[in-house]
């Protein structure tokens, strides 16, 4: 028998092989990359309930709004959409855990979106690591204050409807404390946040009687094992912005200060009689884009137990 070979009919078939395969790629990383970006412009709303014998029956139902990790982005003209929905949530307040700033960008866009929120909802703040290094700290500080909102720079307040109360407490974050550069050692870094962090929540909650429910806003979830510790009941952060990239079945693939595959990214998180809240954050602070992890508006019912 004899067998015909045709090279350059075998040469053709492998090439459009290869362009087809090239076309269906690229694509496939065209779809992913559009996906991507819309996804970082979606705002997804988490409900959380807390309950406890420490919350009065007549603030049952008071409902906090947490926003983290803004880092100067937008939602729309003007931050509408952002605006818009959180006058949907409609909550009692407003707490922020946070990067409001990136760097020294963004500064009259988020003075705008919280002056125009601080109009409906009173709003209570702590700072980020984005401030700690920011040029513009200074001025975003009186800025918040001149729209009547509270900034909570290791001190408590107490918020009352009906007669009855709660604390809610506010640390700044310990880079205000530790300014770059320095010639610490990563441990010895680590080890400094850790007795401010510890030092700061002490000197919020000062005062407080153990009877009241108190609410703690800090920017950092790697310091859960502390907040365990302390004289606090819950803890709403922000930072590790979801891990970035969360993947099935893991907490997202990198946080700052946690590293690669980090625990406490997001969701509601339960010790030692103690709960923490993790914001993903509405923003991003970084070139890698957020993947399957929507900007996120957590949303807390404080309930009578």
């Amino acid at each position: 028998m004899l067998l015909c070979y045709n090279e350059e009919k075998d040469v053709k078939g492998n090439k459009s092989m290869k362009n087809n395969f090239l076309k269906v790629t690229g694509f496939a990383a065209l779809a992913f990359t559009g996906y991507a970006y819309w996804s970082t412009k979606q705002l997804r709303e988490t409900e959380y309930t807390i309950a406890s014998a420490k919350i009065a029956p007549e603030l049952d139902g008071f409902r906090v709004l947490q926003l983290s990790d803004v880092h100067g982005c937008t939602f729309g003209r003007y931050n509408h959409r952002l605006i818009k929905k959180i006058w949907q949530l409609d909550p009692d307040i407003i707490v922020v855990t946070g990067d409001l700033l990136d760097g020294d960008e963004g500064i009259n866009t988020v003075i705008t979106l919280m002056r125009k929120l601080a109009r409906r909802y009173p709003i209570y703040y702590v700072t980020g690591n984005h401030e700690a290094h920011s040029a513009n700290l200074e001025d975003l500080l009186p800025a918040l204050a001149k729209s009547g909102i509270v900034y909570l720079n290791n001190q408590h307040v107490y918020i009352e409807r009906d007669g009855k109360t709660f604390a809610l407490a506010g640390i700044d974050d310990p880079s205000l404390q530790i300014q770059k550069p320095h010639d610490l050692t990563l441990e010895e870094e680590v080890a400094r946040e850790e007795e401010i962090v510890v030092a700061e929540i002490k000197e919020a909650t000062a005062g407080i009687p153990d009877p009241i429910f108190t609410f703690l806003l800090s920017h950092r979830p790697e310091k859960w094992a502390i907040y365990q510790q302390a004289a606090i009941d819950l803890v709403c952060c922000g930072h590790a912005h979801g891990g970035q990239i969360r993947l099935p079945g893991t907490q997202g693939l990198y946080a700052p200060q946690q590293g690669l595959l980090p625990k406490w990214t997001a969701g509601i998180h339960r010790a030692n009689g103690k709960a923490m809240i993790i914001s993903r954050g509405v923003g991003n602070a970084t070139i890698v884009p957020r993947v399957f992890n929507e900007p996120e508006l957590p949303v807390i019912t404080l309930r009578h137990k």
